[in-house]
Order: structure tokens, then sequence, then C-alpha cells
């Protein structure tokens, strides 16, 4: 049984575990930096301890089985606490009806049912089958991602909304959809998207404006976020003004700079090398993702792997193309560094399950 343990414990893809560790301290410095007279950072490592007893139980626990058997269980739960939110039971903040008061803590079903909705759809792609996905699949597929979608969409919280999308079509393009198929979903969307855009509330309308005409946004208005979070960028140079010497987010220009714009911290304290620096440890945290799922023993392992490289990829794209004026703003936290625990503690699941599924390599 020793032997057992120090084997597991030399098999563990260490760059797996300390690049979530680093992305997550780095999270840290510019939290403070922002709110260095809350209890924020504090509770943000209670999260990273949570987030690495629940990667260590999931690593230690054969991801077959919590893919296979427990997934749609994990899955009804979230549902259930999904609807909890929508009751009086749900906490609002910053508009958003999107967290249960648990104790001291507030938890944010959402976060968990990207975790949920990953593992039901790599579940269902791991049944046997041929060829490329069917109109079947396909409708089997959304209808999995469907309940969550519609959920958080009542919960008002659109950026979370669209995460699930992006993770719908991540596992419609690892399951083979056929390339008439991918170009009518796209065609679809864009489609969509104009006809959605004149029911789009007045504040989502100027979000857009801001990217489509920059020149024209108003400074003090709509366009504030955006054009701070730009001077924040641009004002930190190559080697930023230092670790707590910001003045967009410590002096409370940017606001939300601890959440949704904690690149635009780094960037401004610690500069291109700090922003250089970051991409780094997400390249090898997605590198090594990347590597478990090219050596998983099954389709199951595999997919389910893939389906979080998907959902750090988009988050990341996402929330960097906010912070320099490419994207309107969502709402979409930057993964690991963020503030936000329930987040922390999810993403930890999925490297956790990441970690299962390599130790499971060479199981018949």
């Amino acid at each position: 049984m020793v032997e057992l343990k120090r084997k597991t414990f030399r098999d563990v893809d260490w760059l797996l575990v300390l690049s979530p560790v680093a992305l997550t301290a780095f999270g840290c410095l510019g939290i403070y930096s922002t709110a260095p007279d809350s209890d924020f950072v504090t509770k943000q490592i209670v999260s990273l301890v949570i987030g690495l007893v629940i990667a260590g139980v999931v690593m230690c626990t054969d991801y077959r089985k919590i893919i296979m058997t427990f997934a749609p269980f994990f899955y009804g739960a979230v549902i259930i606490l999904l609807i909890l939110v929508l009751t009086p039971l749900g906490t609002e903040v910053n508009g958003n009806q999107a967290w249960l008061r648990i104790g001291g803590f507030s938890l944010q079903p959402s976060e968990f049912a990207k975790v949920a909705t990953i593992l039901m759809l790599a579940r269902y792609l791991a049944q046997s089958r041929s060829g490329p996905l069917s109109l079947r699949d396909i409708a089997l597929m959304a209808a999995i991602a469907l309940p969550p979608i519609i959920l958080i969409q009542l919960e008002n919280d659109t950026g979370t909304m669209l995460t699930f999308g992006a993770i719908l079509g991540a596992f419609y393009f690892l399951g083979g959809m056929r390339k008439t198929f991918l170009i009518a979903g796209v065609i679809a969307v864009v489609v969509g998207l104009i006809a959605v855009y004149p029911h789009l509330k007045e504040y989502q309308k100027e979000r857009l404006m801001v990217i489509w005409e920059p020149e024209k946004a108003d400074p003090r208005g709509y366009g504030y976020q955006t054009i701070q979070s730009m001077i924040a960028v641009g004002s930190g140079g190559v080697m930023g003004k230092g670790i707590g010497e910001g003045t967009q987010g410590k002096l409370g220009f940017l606001p939300f700079a601890y959440s949704d714009f904690i690149a635009a911290v780094i960037a401004e304290e610690m500069g291109f090398l700090g922003i250089l620096l970051m991409m780094l440890l997400y390249v090898v945290l997605i590198w090594r993702l990347i590597a478990v799922a090219r050596s998983a023993r099954d389709r199951a392992g595999a997919m389910t792997v893939m389906g979080f490289v998907a959902l750090i990829t988009f988050h990341i794209a996402c929330s960097l193309g906010m912070v320099v004026g490419l994207l309107p703003i969502m709402g979409i936290p930057l993964p690991l560094m963020s503030y936000g625990g329930t987040a922390i503690m999810a993403m930890f699941a999925g490297v956790g399950l990441a970690l299962s599924v390599r130790l499971k390599r060479f199981v018949n």
C-alpha cells in the first residue's frame, strides 16, 4: 500500500498542479492591490485550499465512475441549486441573482454547472458510436446544455450563459460534427445575433457600441469601464508601476478590478512582463491538460479533459478581449485569477479529473 502511494505520488503531473496554484497566487497579488482592506484575499486562499482538497479527492477516484455513474446525479443536484438561486434563497450581487448564501460564504452554482455539463456531454460522447454526429446527437447534446443555459439567463448572467454555448460548440467539434452542420451552425448563430440585437437591453447595446465605435463612446457613461481598463493596460508599460502602486484599480477608477478586470491590474502594476508570465502559466496549464487528453485510455477521459481546455481557453480569450477593448464587457472572469471562490473550486475539480485520467492511463 505504501509503495502504491509512493508510485501514485511520483506519477502526478506536478506542472498540472503547480500552474493553477501559481495562477491563483498571482491573482491574489492583484486582488490585494485593488482591495487591501477587504477579506477577499483570505477568502481566495481558503477557496484555493478547498480546491486542492477537491482535486485530491477527485484524483484518487476513478474518473470513469465519476463520468459514467455520478455525473447524472451531480448534474441533477446542480440544476436544483440553479433553481433555488431564483427563489428568495438566492442573493443578488451587482444586478445578477446568481448566488446562494451559505454561512459566511457565497456559492455560485453556475460554476459547478459548467463542470456538470462538461461531464454529461463527455458521458454522452463516450458511448459507442461510429461516424460523425447525427442530427439526433446534436439535439440531445443541446438538450443537456439547455437547462443550465435557461436558468442562468433567468439569473441575468449573460456572460456565464455564453460560456455554456462555447462548451457545447467545443463538444460538437470534438464529437466530429459534419462540416455542413458546423457551417450551418455558424450561420445560425450569426443570424440569431442579428435577430436578437433589437431586443437587447439598452446597456447591452451600449457595450457593443463601445467596440464598434470607440471614438463615440461616452467616457463618463457606457464607455467608462472599457476606457479605464485600456488606460490601466497602457500605463503599465514593460515593467509596470510596481505591485500596489497602480492607480486605476486601487483608487477605484476601474470598478470591479478584482474580478472582471484583474488582467488590467496585472498589466498596470507588473507591465508587459507580468502579462507574459501570466500567459506562460496558462500555456503550461493548457499544454499539460492537452497532454493528459492525448494519453487518455478512453474517449470519456479525453473528452472531459478537452472540455476543460475549451472552457479555460474561452474564459481567457473573452476576459483579455474585454480589458483591451476588443470585446464588449460580458462579466466573464479570468480563470483562477479573478476573485471568486466557487470558480476556483470548480477549476480545481477539473484539474483533479485530469489527474485521475492521467493516473488511470495504463489501466485496462
